[in-house]
């Protein structure tokens, strides 16, 4: 008798389509209905209609990736699998996709997941929901696999985006309330991890950088720097514990400012994937040579 696939399935919230399944080279995205509703529950018994069930078969246990050694994980490199496939989708689309739940059965062995920052069940139905068809499938499979291939995507920077990246996408963001926009801090600190390596003049080279890497000029380089600095703006409000203007606030609350901050933060990240060197050394030269601010003089008064 063959032996039995180990199989993984995570329960998705707050996708929409237009059909109910989605059809990937290694997994499948279906809508919960009468057919799986009841596999649904089994592995997540809070499962709910218009919730969608990723499913994935592995003929083996995949090794851990490198960037996960020393991790105990009886189920090797799955978990991180289910990981970089949200991150992969994050990145090429704004939406509040969210992995709520995972449960992963082998032929001896039958587990969930508990929460952290990839399964998190902490955003719930929302406005702004992850659009994606059946054609989305294959143009998101040929964006995903030359980045996750990429040097890149193990270097000690991307780590970090991927940690704020996870995090971010794991939290409501609501910018009604003041307590819910969080995700602007996590956003700014994954562009200052993959542009502003030193600790001088950050919001100037983040600006700066940014547009040089993205190949911008003009109205639209401004309007880019512009965003920026209201989103650093905002994030430094948040972190040095000062309440957040209702300017600000009002610029959250704004439906296409706020998709457009989306929008940027993956193009920035996705354009470093692809051109910023993993070797330390060599990103600090190419980071100088996009943007180097220039040093002002030290005035000294005489007495």
């Amino acid at each position: 008798m063959p032996q039995v696939a180990t199989v993984v399935r995570v329960l998705v919230r707050n996708v929409q389509s237009d059909r109910e399944s989605l059809t990937f080279s290694s997994f499948s995205l279906r809508e919960l209905d009468a057919s799986n509703f009841e596999t649904a529950r089994r592995s997540f018994p809070g499962a709910m209609q218009r919730e969608w069930l990723l499913e994935r078969h592995y003929d083996a246990i995949p090794p851990l990736p490198a960037i996960a050694e020393g991790w105990p994980s009886p189920f090797g490199g799955i978990p991180f699998d289910v990981e970089d496939t949200l991150l992969l989708l994050r990145l090429y689309r704004p939406g509040d996709l969210a992995f709520v739940g995972m449960h992963i059965q082998t032929p001896t062995s039958s587990d969930g997941q508990y929460p952290y920052r990839t399964i998190s069940p902490l955003v719930t139905a929302s406005t702004r929901p992850f659009q994606f068809t059946q054609t989305d499938c294959i143009e998101w499979e040929r964006f995903a696999e030359p980045l996750k291939a990429a040097s890149q995507w193990g270097s000690s920077w991307f780590r970090v985006v991927r940690r704020c990246l996870l995090y971010a996408g794991g939290k409501e963001f609501n910018p009604n309330f003041q307590d819910n926009i969080d995700r602007v801090i996590d956003y700014i600190t994954a562009l200052e991890a993959t542009l502003v390596p030193k600790s001088k003049f950050i919001s100037l080279c983040m600006k700066e950088r940014a547009v040089k890497l993205l190949g911008l000029s003009g109205q639209e380089a401004e309007e880019t720097k512009q965003l920026l600095g209201e989103m650093y703006d905002i994030r430094s409000t948040l972190v040095h514990g000062s309440p957040v203007k209702p300017s600000q606030m009002a610029f959250l609350q704004d439906p296409s400012q706020w998709d457009n901050c989306e929008q940027l933060v993956r193009r920035i990240l996705v354009a470093a994937l692809r051109a910023v060197p993993s070797d330390e050394s060599a990103r600090l030269e190419y980071l100088k040579q996009l943007f180097k601010p220039a040093h002002r003089p030290v005035v000294v008064h005489k007495t």
